[in-house]
């Protein structure tokens, strides 16, 4: 008699234990039965990009190495000089590729590769934060004797306020959309359930706009066109909205 009730005891000491668990059990079924939609949102936001990266340099040849790497030096210490005096700042200026390669041709009489001499490169990339200076930096360089131009990109040195920016948009972008299909469904939107980001912003190609040619004084360089554009930035957004009873 007393080992059965010491089990009936057991039992119900036991019993409470497990409601906790059951009810935890019973919310989160219901709150996978609740009726929802997921919309995504998309935002645009453009603006005249303030900073540009440009690459250029120059190329010398000789028949040693040195002298091929002499003629660039040359170069690069006049375009160098010539950055300084136009204000571009020391930290605006960085090498990115320097080298020295043997060239050779064929001839075909002797069927055998020729030692023509050495090709020396030197580039540098050169970061603008004037805009209306961007052209005439060009021109200038190459008046200094810079024979290599491998590109230019543009950006904003602080694109931080048009990312966020483009996430507010993105979302406003998605909650209409919501309200728009709960319109034409019949219901109503309910409380936001989840927002993710799902795509970081993106920097699009820029709409072109040409910088008109300035003439300088005779006998120096012309200012180079430049298309300085704008610059996008992309933001998406994926949200979960509770649909209204």
């Amino acid at each position: 008699m007393q080992l059965h009730k010491a089990i009936f005891t057991a039992i119900l000491m036991a019993g409470p234990v497990c409601v906790p668990a059951v009810q935890a059990q019973e919310a989160q079924a219901q709150a996978s039965q609740v009726a929802r939609m997921t919309v995504s949102g998309e935002a645009r936001v453009t603006a005249t990009p303030d900073l540009s990266s440009v690459s250029l340099g120059a190329e010398g040849r000789g028949q040693t190495a040195v002298e091929a790497m002499d003629a660039t030096t040359q170069a690069l210490d006049g375009i160098i000089a010539r950055l300084t005096e136009m204000g571009i700042e020391e930290k605006d200026i960085q090498t990115r590729d320097l080298s020295v390669n043997e060239e050779t041709r064929w001839n075909r009489e002797r069927d055998e590769q020729i030692f023509v001499g050495y090709l020396a490169r030197n580039m540098v990339e050169v970061r603008v934060r004037d805009m209306d200076l961007l052209s005439d930096v060009l021109g200038q360089v190459l008046g200094e004797g810079a024979n290599r131009l491998g590109g230019i990109s543009f950006e904003m040195q602080d694109d931080a306020p048009l990312r966020a920016e483009a996430r507010r948009e993105a979302v406003t972008d998605a909650m209409e959309k919501a309200r728009l299909f709960a319109e034409a469904a019949g219901v109503e939107v309910g409380r936001v359930l989840s927002i993710d980001d799902t795509a970081e912003p993106l920097v699009e190609g820029p709409r072109m706009r040409m910088a008109e040619p300035m003439m300088m004084e005779d006998g120096q360089a012309k200012a180079v066109p430049v298309a300085v554009g704008e610059v996008t930035v992309r933001a998406e957004v994926t949200m979960v909205f509770e649909i209204a009873q």
